[in-house]
């Protein structure tokens, strides 16, 4: 028996979430490794999948899950005893001690990166990555980053200032703003003040959504561009294109996990290489809120839901020797 967080309707995560005991998962198919879980870092998509509100609306029951670090320990034989990061395909996620998945959408860990930071960089750091290319960030760039103090916030700031971009970022109490600037940013203010920035922003990454976007598009300057990343806020009004044509700016959509990892594998697996190569170095430092035992996870999420976390969530779901680490 194994142990697997499960939703068998759709609501909010402390609410539907059960811990169960189930049958060990069946031996992988061709292509196909089962991973022992080490880590698996918490994202709001996770909420959204417990909603029913994610573009990618799997039918429970339902385990959540979608960024993980474990060792494979079944399936093709080049992998075994193998430590990998990996982005499970839903609706069999990675909050349970094993996760059966696609061999092509695992990558190698280096020990360099331990397990828990590994957990963090799947989801957020891959999607603020391509966020900033959709964008082509370059250096001089001023980079207006919503939510800077989440999981996709601080990866994008990170990766910004990295490319030599000037960030200003929004968060919603003095203390995520201190964060913001801790990270790299060089404003931080509420989400009532980033218009004082207008005509001065040439791109905008925004995982909160709402109302918040169309206000951001007034303040990208000519030829700006603004990357949609997420919902947090719930789904913005309708933009009518009229608007876009007139300032001369670009509105993109991206949801790295729901495409990318099977679009785009070479860049995918190339962006590893060197996120990994950053962590190493020092230059990324995925920010860890707190780490959480598997029966904590459902109001881990609540936490993230309500906005009461800064940074990435990430559960521990079995140990790790030092090998591992």
């Amino acid at each position: 028996m194994i142990r697997r967080l499960i939703a068998t309707s759709t609501g909010e995560p402390q609410d539907v979430l059960r811990l169960a005991s189930v049958d060990d998962d069946p031996p992988p198919g061709p292509g196909q490794v089962t991973l022992a879980v080490h880590a698996v870092g918490l994202n709001f998509l996770d909420v959204s999948l417990c909603r029913g509100e994610y573009p990618v609306r799997p039918s429970p029951p339902m385990t959540p899950g979608v960024e993980a670090s474990g060792r494979v320990i079944a399936g093709d034989p080049a992998w075994i005893g193998r430590e990998v990061v990996a982005c499970p395909a839903l609706p069999f996620g990675a909050l349970g001690e094993t996760v059966t998945i696609d061999a092509d959408l695992v990558v190698e860990r280096p020990p360099s990166v331990n397990p828990v930071v590994a957990a963090a960089l799947p989801v957020t750091y891959q999607t603020s990555w391509f966020a900033l290319e959709r964008a082509r960030v370059k250096a001089g760039d001023t980079v207006l980053v919503h939510a800077g103090a989440g999981g996709v916030g601080i990866a994008t700031i990170q990766l910004a200032v990295a490319r030599g971009a000037r960030v200003i970022a929004t968060a919603s109490s003095v203390e995520k703003r201190d964060k913001c600037r801790e990270e790299g940013a060089s404003i931080a203010v509420g989400y009532e003040e980033f218009e004082s920035a207008a005509g001065e922003v040439d791109v905008v990454i925004d995982p909160v959504g709402g109302d918040l976007l169309g206000r951001s598009l007034d303040c990208l300057a000519f030829e700006g561009r603004l990357v949609s990343v997420g919902m947090a806020a719930g789904p913005p009004p309708p933009v009518d294109p009229a608007r876009l044509i007139a300032r001369n700016v670009d509105l993109i959509g991206l949801s790295w996990g729901s495409r990318y990892p099977w679009a785009r594998p070479a860049e995918v697996r190339a962006a590893y290489d060197e996120l990994f190569r950053r962590c190493a170095t020092g230059e990324l430092r995925p920010s860890v809120n707190r780490v959480v035992p598997l029966d904590q996870a459902p109001a881990a999420l609540a936490d993230l839901a309500a906005r009461r976390t800064t940074g990435k969530v990430i559960v521990q779901v079995t140990g790790f020797n030092e090998e591992a680490s």
